[in-house]
């Protein structure tokens, strides 16, 4: 075996990715905020609990989306948690009659989650490059673009406020098409309804009202705080409002149950195919809760703050992290070709 070609695409490979993470920090750092500084999001501080519904709404249908791809055996070219935003956030907005203003206040909502997020990240220097779900910041930018993408003219203020880079807004339209083309095609083999001319969700013909359905339970936590999120989510509602549209609209080959339990190692939800079902943490909605305190006041401090750049970002912080994961980077690699090359030898005195 002949380890230079192996060695020269490793390398290759290895200062490819050296370069998007500083590719990322630079896109990062540029992004202009002062769209939040002049966000008057009615419905997101003035009706109870629409912030974390919007969030709780977006969580149940990204790991609604994994069980679907899972159950159907659906074949996935690419990231499935990518595959899983995009199919939560689309079926969010093809389940409206138009961007009206609610739905946009919670696509809003869920943008700003994922930038709340982001900065805590960076400010804790957390940011798990590894990780199999992209980075906040960048589904940050999927949402916003493909919620742009919906209605161009309707939401040019998105590009205009810089929420999206020219660079990426410009072609926002045709991604949002390609979703739901893709969305379409899910719906004619995996789906009770289909889309009308005017892509508005209506029931097929002869759906069988009997079929598997997604149910909920509610374990019952210890801790006060949530045992109110539990008191909450029974008495709101929400739940069965975005259950029973899932059940309405998605087949599924075998039943699948969302447990809402507490003791989780941190805010989280997951698709679970051992037991057909899906975890929501109490934790996570307790997350959303405290992000959703933690808005106000940073759209107060980036309207003060609204000439300044890197507002969100920290970036002496974020060049420093990037700077020591491009170390441990070069140090494993040096030590992986090291024993190759070491291999090689042995092999060939062989």
């Amino acid at each position: 075996m002949n380890i230079k070609p192996l060695a020269m695409c490793c390398l290759f490979s290895f200062f490819q990715l050296s370069a998007h993470a500083t590719d990322i920090a630079e896109s990062a750092e540029s992004a202009d905020n002062s769209a939040f500084s002049n966000l008057t999001i009615d419905s997101v501080f003035n009706t109870p609990h629409f912030y974390v519904e919007s969030n709780l709404e977006f969580a149940l249908l990204h790991e609604l989306a994994h069980a679907i791809i899972e159950l159907n055996n659906i074949p996935v070219l690419g990231g499935r948690e990518k595959a899983a935003d995009q199919i939560a956030t689309m079926f969010m907005m093809l389940n409206s009659r138009d961007v009206e203003d609610d739905l946009l206040d919670q696509m809003i909502s869920i943008s700003a989650e994922w930038m709340i997020e982001w900065q805590q990240e960076v400010e804790h220097s957390s940011i798990a490059f590894w990780d199999v779900h992209p980075l906040s910041i960048q589904r940050f930018y999927d949402v916003t673009c493909l919620m742009y993408g919906a209605a161009v003219d309707k939401l040019e203020r998105i590009r205009k406020e810089a929420w999206l880079p020219y660079q990426r807004a410009w072609d926002c339209d045709i991604e949002f098409q390609q979703n739901r083309e893709t969305l379409s095609w899910l719906a004619d083999n995996y789906s009770y309804v289909t889309f009308d001319e005017n892509w508005h969700p209506v029931p097929k013909v002869n759906a069988s009202a009997v079929h598997p359905k997604v149910n909920v339970q509610y374990i019952t936590p210890s801790r006060p705080a949530h045992k109110t999120i539990l008191e909450w989510l029974q008495s709101s509602e929400r739940v069965a409002y975005i259950l029973g549209r899932v059940n309405e609209a998605i087949k599924l080959p075998k039943p699948v149950t969302i447990y809402f339990e507490s003791q989780c190692s941190g805010p989280d939800a997951w698709w679970n195919p051992k037991i057909d079902g899906i975890i929501v943490c109490y934790e996570l909605i307790e997350q959303f809760e405290q992000n959703k305190k933690r808005l106000k006041p940073l759209i107060n401090k980036l309207k003060g703050e609204a000439n300044q750049s890197h507002l969100f970002l920290f970036p002496s912080k974020y060049e420093t992290l990037i700077s020591k994961q491009k170390g441990v980077l070069r140090e494993r690699f040096i030590q992986m070709m090291d024993q190759m090359l070491e291999q090689n030898k042995d092999a060939q005195s062989k």
